[in-house]
């Protein structure tokens, strides 16, 4: 009878290990590689999808820009209107006094134009929910930022222009129409007030802060069409 002896059951035994150790690499890396294109597609397919989210996102930002300073284009134009309307009332006021005419029927009415202005206000609420978010980076075009940005400042100074003008008016008119002038029906308190020189330097002074006030309206209407020129392009390209 054959025997198998110690050293022999063991080899016989590595022999079968090592049978057992044999790995199909080919196959391995098959499905490594299959996984690592699984990933890949899996990251462009959700960075694409960011880049299309973020695109819509600078898109509807850029439609509610134009939106928002159409509005403000229309309200900015009423406002320059006005205000010129206003400007040739004072320039007439303006002549009279200083010709001297102050029999003239009109000085009385004219006086009563320089308590009306105009109250210009812009609507920003696309600007500030973009700067609160932090989300400008969204619109790539620096150009256009930088347009959109310029625009909203010069929004600021023409409230700071009109704000002057209102604050002559509570300082130096009114007080002076208080003393001198029947609001009810513009009558004359001080039958001499149409001569006294505080009227005339009121009067030349308001006229000064009107001008600053319709070349501030021009500077930022031409700004807004600018931009909208800009923001229309960019929604129909």
């Amino acid at each position: 009878m054959y025997k198998i002896t110690y050293k022999e059951d063991i080899a016989e035994n590595m022999k079968k290990l090592k049978f057992n150790w044999k790995i199909d690499w080919k196959s391995k890396l098959i499905d490594l590689l299959i996984v690592i294109i699984g990933i890949s597609i899996a990251f462009k397919l959700n960075t694409w999808n960011e880049t299309i989210n973020k695109n819509n996102e600078a898109q509807e930002y850029i439609e509610s820009f134009y939106s928002e300073n159409k509005i403000n284009s229309e309200n900015l134009s009423q406002a320059l209107n006005y205000a010129e309307k206003n400007k040739k009332d004072i320039d007439t006021l303006k002549y009279l006094l200083i010709s001297k005419n102050y029999d003239d029927s009109r000085v009385k009415v004219l006086v009563a134009s320089m308590m009306s202005i105009t109250d210009f206000s812009p609507t920003i609420t696309t600007m500030e929910n973009i700067t609160a978010s932090g989300e400008f980076d969204l619109i790539k075009d620096l150009e256009l930022r930088e347009i959109i940005i310029n625009t909203y400042k010069t929004y600021s100074n023409t409230l700071k222009l009109e704000k002057i003008l209102t604050d002559y008016i509570n300082d130096y008119a009114t007080p002076y129409f208080m003393k001198n002038i029947r609001f009810q029906d513009f009558s004359s308190v001080n039958n001499d007030f149409k001569q006294d020189p505080i009227l005339e330097n009121i009067v030349l002074g308001y006229d000064v802060l009107l001008n600053q006030q319709i070349n501030g309206y021009k500077n930022n209407l031409e700004r807004i069409k600018k931009l909208n020129k800009v923001l229309s392009a960019k929604i129909n390209k």
